[in-house]
């Protein structure tokens, strides 16, 4: 296969995963004309649904005119091997130094993004959510987020691209088991400092004393789950929008969000602290890691598959292999791959997710727990009736639908016994 088959069929790859994305922006945009579920008919009166409409068609036309924009800036780079002409400016700059140029590049293309995703970001923030009332963020703490979350995707991206650059120049083929090891370290490693990570965006506190957590901290006691500590995340300093996430491999640290505690009844908070413990007590971030880790392996496995094959990196106009943009050809491959990868995450993930939601029902939450994600989907105008084809996907979580409708099944289920 010459150079120029090889570059037109990748570059035919990139369309092609860019028209299933718009296929699944139509399927989006058009379940919001659909029937809803009996159960969530509730969620919305006319006129917040209403509101929901026109919040849901503000934030398509924008997240459209960025994918098409962004799409055709990533052509471009395609077709006229931008790719190897940043890298090709990079070794004149340190000729010596492959992680110099490496360096270089990494932060050439995260400054080229940011014209495009900084006014997007913005309009989004300042005008759409402000409009819909969701907006907390003040100008000061925007601009501190993109220069904090540029820096640390740079240093991230960087960190593993000399890693893979490292291993493969000098282990060669054997670079995709030590490459692998030190991914599946990073993963774990990542997951155990994701709270101290998350502190350069958001404070933490720990949950004051009362009633809510002594009913938390009784709900740890009774089944002996090692909680490190429960904290709350000051997320109202950007939305309105309300969430609680469980993290660590052994000792968990449990957040709720500020907008949770102040504004949810204590029932509610309960249940849904009682679904974020039973991730704990269930210890689902260890049964996930397999799959993940297994996806990363086959990820690393893929980059040093490409890099057995220079006329990849030829077509595009490098002169030799290149790790950078050996990651890129590999997701313009195999993005159907990906696709149904992530499909099978996902599914897992709303086993999880029922498993917690069950956990809550049967210690008595289930009606709080309803109460509460109906309020968590009306706050932040999420979609109640959202498509198959994207639920099965792309969702970590079920519909709410789902989630009230097992939750009622869990709560018949115990009065029969």
């Amino acid at each position: 296969m010459t150079s120029a088959v090889i570059k037109w069929v990748l570059v035919g790859s990139f369309v092609l995963q860019k028209a299933y994305d718009m296929l699944v922006r139509y399927l989006d945009d058009s379940q919001k004309d659909k029937k809803l579920p009996d159960n969530v008919r509730d969620v919305y009166s006319d006129e917040e649904y209403a509101k929901f409409r026109a919040y849901k068609k503000d934030c398509s036309k924008t997240s459209l005119a960025r994918a098409i924009i962004t799409a055709l800036m990533l052509l471009a780079f395609l077709v006229f091997d931008v790719y190897a002409k940043v890298f090709a400016w990079a070794g004149t700059i340190a000729p010596n130094n492959m992680y110099v140029q490496y360096l270089l590049a990494v932060v050439v293309f995260a400054l080229v993004g940011l014209p495009i995703d900084i006014p997007f970001d913005y309009y989004e923030t300042f005008v759409i959510e402000e409009r819909y009332g969701m907006n907390k963020t003040t100008k000061k703490t925007f601009w501190a987020d993109v220069v904090k979350s540029t820096i640390v995707n740079a240093v991230l991206n960087f960190g593993l691209l000399a890693m893979i650059a490292f291993l493969f120049s000098h282990y060669g083929n054997a670079a995709i088991l030590w490459a692998s090891i030190a991914a599946i370290a990073f993963v774990l490693i990542f997951n155990m400092l994701s709270v101290p990570f998350m502190r350069i965006f958001n404070k933490f506190t720990p949950l004051g004393e009362g009633e809510l957590r002594d009913k938390l901290q009784a709900l740890c006691d009774s089944y002996g789950v090692k909680v490190k500590k429960i904290v709350v995340r000051d997320a109202s300093r950007r939305t309105t929008k309300a969430n609680a996430f469980c993290t660590g491999l052994k000792r968990k640290t449990i957040s709720l969000d500020d907008n949770l505690v102040n504004n949810f009844t204590t029932d509610e908070i309960v249940a849904v602290f009682a679904h974020e413990f039973a991730h704990a007590r269930f210890r689902h971030i260890l049964k996930s890691l397999p799959f993940a880790l297994a996806t990363v392996v086959l990820m690393i496995a893929g980059i040093g598959i490409a890099l057995n094959f220079p006329a990849l990196f030829a077509a595009f106009g490098f002169i030799e292999v290149n790790y950078y943009f050996a990651s890129y050809v590999l997701a313009l491959m195999i993005w159907p791959l990906s696709l149904g990868l992530g499909t099978i995450s996902n599914y897992l993930s709303r086993k999880h997710e029922y498993e917690a939601d069950a956990f809550a029902a049967r210690q008595g939450y289930g009606d709080a727990l309803i109460s509460a994600l109906k309020k968590l989907t009306k706050e932040s105008l999420s979609q109640v009736n959202p498509h198959p084809w994207i639920v099965m996907t792309e969702y970590s979580h079920p519909t709410l639908s789902q989630r009230i409708a097992a939750v009622r099944r869990i709560e018949e289920e115990s009065l029969k016994k």
